[in-house]
């Protein structure tokens, strides 16, 4: 009874934030589909990158690829599981770091291909990259750290590993033209491993670092004299005549 009461509260509130984050990752989709907002206003790509429009990285990431409801459906579904796993901190990181840091790596590795190659992936210079792959597939990394760490024997491994591989066939099932802007999600997935494995490790390292004191100043504090009793002054009584 007392397990209970502690999960519901908890449960209410993963359940409340997954509702969230799935329903402003809809309403931006929807608003896409229907032509109220453009598609290049939120989606990036390397070229708007290279112009310095770097709050791209982060509007993408809010918009459904298309099939948007599988996509939809994928990203709840992996939200619930990286919640009941892993902290509510590790798993913002972990979605920053693979829809930004991996979407700055192989942008990186594209720009390299050019310097070295002029007229490589010129195809991709401007197609629009958008969608929850990225974080979906950090999040999946997340969970699949987190039961690593957990479930040590062989046959547990090997299940996270096809597992892994399982997820990585449905996407492919559902996103058939891959370009060089995929391997993102590979990137992705590692940066969602390295966040699971590390940031725990990281607290752990603060947390054993000894704080100094506050140097005390040099001078000395003054020091307060006691106030001198008051005299009382009692009143003259008239004399008597």
């Amino acid at each position: 009874m007392f397990s209970l009461v502690h999960l519901e509260p908890r449960l209410a509130g993963r359940t409340a934030v997954v509702a969230a984050l799935t329903a402003v990752a809809g309403v931006t989709t929807v608003a896409t589909r229907s032509g109220w907002i453009s598609v290049s206003h939120l989606a990036a790509s390397p070229n708007a990158i290279g112009q310095g429009k770097v709050w791209l990285l982060l509007t993408s990431g809010v918009v459904a690829d298309r099939p948007w409801l599988p996509s939809l459906l994928g990203f709840a579904i992996v939200a619930v599981a990286v919640l009941s796993a892993a902290r509510l901190r590790v798993v913002v990181l972990a979605a920053l770091a693979g829809q930004v840091l991996a979407t700055l790596a192989v942008y990186g590795c594209l720009g390299l291909a050019r310097a070295v190659h002029p007229g490589a992936f010129d195809a991709l210079e401007n197609t629009p990259d958008i969608g929850l792959s990225a974080i979906i597939a950090a999040w999946i990394g997340v969970v699949a750290e987190a039961l690593w760490g957990r479930h040590c024997s062989r046959r547990a491994h090997m299940l996270i590993v096809l597992g892994c591989i399982g997820c990585a066939l449905i996407g492919l099932a559902f996103h058939t033209n891959l370009t060089a802007l995929d391997t993102e999600h590979i990137v992705a997935f590692a940066f969602g491993v390295g966040t699971a494995a590390w940031w725990p490790r990281l607290e752990l390292l603060s947390a054993s670092l000894p704080r100094w004191p506050l140097a005390r100043p040099r001078w000395p504090a003054p020091r307060l004299q006691p106030l001198a009793p008051s005299r009382s002054v009692h009143p003259r009584q008239p004399s008597r005549p």
